[in-house]
C-alpha cells in the first residue's frame, strides 16, 4: 500500500506541475491539451482502482503506463516546440536570402544604369581616349 501511495503521489505531482505551466509549454496545440486531459482522467481512474482494492502489481503497472504516457506527451510537446522554432529560423533565413538577392539585383540595375548613362554621354570621347593611349604606348617604346 505504501508503494501505491508514493507512485500515485508522484504521478499527481508531475501532472500538477505540467498543468500549472511550469514544465509543459503553454500554447501547444489542442492535441497536447487533450492528451493531458486524458492523462488526468486516467490518473483519477487509477486512483479509484487503488481505493477499490486492486492488486499492487496491477496498480504499479498502470502507474508505469501513466508515467510512460506522460513522458511521451512531454517529449511530443518538446519536439513540436523545437520543430516550430527550427521552422521559424528557417523562414527567417529564407527571408534574409531573398532580401539580399533583391538588394544585389537592385544594386546591379542601378550600376548598369549609371554605366550605360555614362557610356551614352561620353561615347564621343572614347575614340580620342583610345588614340591617346596608343600614342603613349608608342612613345614609351
Amino acid at each position: 500500500m505504501h508503494f501505491r501511495f508514493q507512485a500515485l503521489l508522484g504521478i499527481l505531482l508531475v501532472l500538477g506541475f505540467c498543468f500549472s505551466g511550469g514544465g509543459c509549454a503553454s500554447g501547444q496545440p489542442a492535441q497536447t491539451s487533450d492528451a493531458q486531459n486524458q492523462l488526468a482522467k486516467a490518473f483519477v481512474l487509477v486512483q479509484q482502482a487503488d481505493m477499490a482494492g486492486a492488486s499492487p502489481e496491477q496498480i504499479a503497472e498502470l502507474a508505469n503506463n501513466l508515467n510512460l504516457a506522460l513522458r511521451y506527451t512531454n517529449e511530443s510537446a518538446s519536439l513540436s516546440t523545437a520543430t516550430a522554432a527550427e521552422a521559424l529560423s528557417l523562414a527567417n533565413v529564407a527571408r534574409e536570402q531573398v532580401l539580399f538577392r533583391q538588394a544585389v539585383a537592385y544594386s546591379t540595375a542601378v550600376g548598369a544604369g549609371f554605366a550605360s548613362a555614362l557610356l551614352v554621354t561620353e561615347f564621343h570621347r572614347i575614340g580620342e581616349f583610345a588614340r591617346r593611349l596608343r600614342l603613349r604606348s608608342r612613345q614609351l617604346d
